[in-house]
């Protein structure tokens, strides 16, 4: 299970060494009517029900898998897990978001009880196929035994069944319902974090900057997934960060609007202690790419 300890997320594209974004620069507070979302659906006609109640229930619920505990014995090592967990989930062609509430059980679980180190990579490949069950279509599941060959467990299916994934589901409580940040980013997107007259290197944007956006939104996720003083804050919270920095990395004239606010319910001040922290992180991890830079290249060439 040993891995090199460089990120297994890589950043997208290249910076220029430019200036790096500031508060500053950073919001646009706009007094007048409110521009509309760009290319979004409404969500109401796709989920087929109010998205706002969808949300007040994911901001009820999103606490069930906050624990942080920095000095929980398993810190040292969570790394290599969370990195061999995501190895996994692309093996079996799983969502990224699966293996994201994979790790929310497995922090939850290692920050509340002491679990002797040898089955660690067993606990791991455990909430993997219980984080499928539930996240995944039934055909999309990894078979047990391809599991157990990959993780290298040498146990029957019976056994992992029996001492894995029910010992999962019994130090959860049964309650399996995850909610990390990737879900909320997800759900926001689809509210809409573009706009319609948002700037892009002084243009007007364009139908594939969606599609980079949501590229970005994801490699942000996957990077605070790996650090776990992330996991301090609320999933709602680091999401609104995310989409921000996201929103910066492309470099979209202001990485937070007014109507952010609305989308997200977290203001500027809220958000930007969290996305100058998720920045800086950034920076550090991947020296040079943290910054912002004019060339329209930085977009057509991911």
């Amino acid at each position: 299970m040993e891995r090199d300890p460089v990120p297994s997320c890589k950043p997208i594209q290249n910076w220029d060494m430019t200036t790096t974004p500031t508060s500053k620069q950073s919001y646009m507070a706009i007094d007048e009517a409110n521009s509309e979302p760009y290319l979004v659906e409404p969500l109401n006609e796709v989920l087929g029900m109010d998205p706002n109640e969808l949300y007040e229930d994911m901001l009820e619920h999103e606490g069930l898998f906050s624990f942080h505990v920095p000095d929980a014995s398993y810190i040292p090592y969570r790394r290599y897990l969370v990195d061999w967990m995501s190895d996994v989930g692309e093996r079996f062609h799983m969502l990224t978001s699966t293996v994201h509430c994979a790790v929310l059980y497995m922090d939850k679980i290692l920050a509340t009880r002491e679990v002797p180190r040898n089955k660690w990579q067993l606990l791991a490949s455990s909430c993997i196929s219980v984080a499928s069950k539930y996240e995944e279509a039934e055909e999309c599941n990894p078979p047990i035994p391809h599991l157990i060959e990959i993780a290298r467990l040498d146990k029957s299916s019976v056994d992992f069944r029996d001492r894995g994934e029910l010992e999962v589901l019994r130090m959860l409580g049964w309650q399996l319902r995850a909610l990390p940040p990737m879900h909320f980013v997800n759900f926001y997107i689809a509210k809409g974090i573009l706009f319609n007259d948002d700037r892009w290197q002084k243009r007007s944007i364009m139908e594939k900057i969606p599609r980079y956006v949501k590229k970005y939104s994801e490699f942000f996720c996957n990077l605070c997934l790996q650090e776990y003083e992330f996991t301090k804050y609320s999933p709602s919270l680091l999401a609104s960060a995310i989409c921000a920095a996201s929103r910066a990395a492309l470099n979209l004239e202001h990485e937070w609007r007014k109507e952010l606010d609305e989308v997200t319910g977290y203001s500027f001040k809220e958000v930007n202690p969290v996305f100058k922290h998720v920045w800086s992180h950034y920076q550090k991890q991947f020296p040079g790419h943290g910054q912002r830079t004019p060339s329209p290249h930085s977009v057509a060439n991911i």
